[in-house]
């Protein structure tokens, strides 16, 4: 049995067992999610298709991890108006475990593979530096070389101190600007995942627009 449903925005068919990277949602990592917009459900001849939604059907998920796509650069030129303008952008995403879908008659599959999850940082003790916003790949390898492999420490580290780590280094991160990245770090840290999109929606590479 597999389903179509809507989050974000968008739609995607599953299945259970499988893992997606959907639009980020408010939810700590390890948290079973609730998808309730099902589009439709079931499959072959048993197929029920929503108008537009299937009532009763669901989709149960597991928050495996929040994390950012990559950058996509956008270019603009204006010919012979020494115009030139460039842009980044890296949308946020929260990848999931879809574990049971519920049709709309109640019956209901399971995931027979555990849930690939663990609420303890990434692997080696380490957190996904780079979902700061401003921080990159580079800038990330930069702390982790000075001991800031995590939150908690990033939180309490002081942004003079990162940037003379920065400059340090002696790669060219001039435009870099640390001053929210603890703030940033500390909600990450204790998982306030809405505090943390509503900062970062005001923040153009970690300096507030």
């Amino acid at each position: 049995m597999y389903a179509v449903i809507k989050t974000g925005g968008k739609q995607y068919k599953v299945a259970t067992g499988d893992k997606l990277k959907i639009e980020q949602l408010d939810a700590e990592v390890g948290q079973v999610v609730t998808i309730d917009q099902v589009m439709a459900v079931g499959a072959g001849a048993e197929l029920t298709v929503g108008t537009p939604l299937v009532a009763g059907a669901s989709v149960l998920a597991t928050v495996l991890s929040h994390g950012r796509h990559d950058k996509v650069r956008i270019f603009k030129m204006r010919r012979r108006k020494h115009y030139q303008k460039r842009q980044g952008h890296r949308q946020n995403y929260t990848e999931v475990f879809v574990g049971e879908i519920v049709s709309a008659a109640g019956v209901s599959t399971k995931a027979v593979m555990a849930v690939p999850v663990s609420k303890a940082p990434q692997k080696g003790g380490k957190d996904n530096i780079e979902l700061i916003e401003g921080v990159g790949p580079k800038i990330a390898q930069v702390l982790a070389e000075n001991g800031i492999t995590t939150f908690a420490v990033l939180a309490d580290t002081k942004p003079a101190d990162m940037m003379a780590m920065l400059k340090a280094s002696g790669g060219r991160f001039g435009l870099a600007n640390a001053d929210s990245w603890p703030e940033q770090a500390a909600l990450l840290r204790d998982g306030k995942m809405a505090e943390f999109k509503i900062l970062t929606d005001v923040l153009v590479g970690g300096v507030k627009k």
